[in-house]
Parts: C-alpha cells; sequence; structure tokens
C-alpha cells in the first residue's frame, strides 16, 4: 500500500482551482447513475437503439451486484482519507468501502458496452470513464488498484452484460423455418 500512497501524494501535488473544479464536477455517484440510467432508458423506449439500453441495464445490474452488494462489503477496505487525514479534501466522505471503485466500475462498464456496440461512441465513453477514474485518485477517495480492479470489474461486467441481452433477447426464429419432427 505504500506505492499507493506514494501515487496518492504525487497526484496532490496537481491541485489548482480550475482542475479542482472540474474533478469535483465528476464526484457525485448521480453523475455516474445518469451516465447510464437515462441513456438506457432513453434509447431502450426508442426502437433503434432499444438494444443497446438493455445491454448498458443489465451491465449496470452486473455492476450493482458485484461491486456494491458482494466485493465491497467482503473485502471492507478503508478510504485513503480514512487512513492520512492529513489531506483537506475536496468533497464530502463516502459511506461505502473503497475497493472496488464503485465510480470506476459503472462507468467502464457503460463504455464497454458502447464499445462493443459502436467504436466511436466507446471511445468516448472511454474518454468519459477514465476522467471518472482519475478523479477517484485525484479526490484521495481511492487508492489506485481500487481504481484500477473497479476499471478491470467494469469491462468483465461490460461483457457479462451484453452477453445476458444476447441470451434473454434471442432472435425468433419464424415459426415456417423451424423444422418439425417427422
Amino acid at each position: 500500500m505504500d506505492w499507493e500512497f506514494v501515487v496518492l501524494e504525487k497526484l496532490q501535488q496537481l491541485h489548482s482551482a480550475p482542475l479542482d473544479f472540474i474533478m469535483k464536477c465528476f464526484a457525485p455517484f448521480w453523475l455516474v447513475i445518469i451516465f447510464i440510467a437515462l441513456p438506457s432508458l432513453i434509447v431502450m423506449i426508442t426502437k433503434k437503439h432499444a438494444k443497446l439500453g438493455r445491454m448498458l441495464a443489465s451491465s449496470a445490474a452486473v455492476c450493482g451486484l458485484t461491486c456494491a452488494l458482494i466485493i465491497k462489503p467482503v473485502v471492507s477496505r478503508l478510504r485513503p482519507y480514512e487512513l492520512n487525514t492529513t489531506i483537506a479534501m475536496l468533497v464530502p466522505p463516502e459511506i461505502d468501502a473503497s475497493f472496488p471503485s464503485g465510480h470506476t466500475c459503472f462507468a467502464f462498464s457503460a463504455a464497454t458496452v458502447c464499445f462493443i456496440y459502436n467504436k466511436k461512441l466507446g471511445i468516448m465513453m472511454y474518454v468519459f470513464a477514465s476522467i471518472i477514474a482519475f478523479s477517484r485518485l485525484y479526490l484521495y477517495m481511492h487508492f489506485p488498484t481500487d481504481v484500477l480492479c473497479g476499471a478491470l470489474l467494469g469491462i468483465i461486467c461490460g461483457i457479462v452484460g451484453v452477453y445476458i441481452e444476447s441470451i434473454l433477447f434471442l432472435p425468433k426464429k419464424p415459426a415456417a423455418l423451424i423444422k418439425q419432427p417427422a
């Protein structure tokens, strides 16, 4: 964990008023939820992108289950600011455990789904997800391994979400094409 504090301390040297403002904008979890939930709902009601909405919703459900309901309570890792109380916090403390980063997990999950669905959209989403991940370190909310594992878990959850959607919404075969036993 020593190297992780070294990384976090180096990031503390980057602080400036403009960067503090930008990073604080990425801090609220509702932003991450809106990043996933709102587009999911919008595209689910449009026929053209309903599949994307279902994939986003599936991946978000997998993220919530694995990250927030299973891993965080089991690992129960303290956050950096709980171990180093000398840091002046820019955002309010979180109530859950540090490992893995839920913000990062949800953001990378959505980015992965979007990338599978549409490469250009996915790349933009990965950039957004990377800014969210960086903000978690910059704001002293997570250790680097929390963010790295959150990103990896998010990518896996995104892939699983796509797989779940493909299973639940198998293309229906027309009855005329289904061979009847003789």
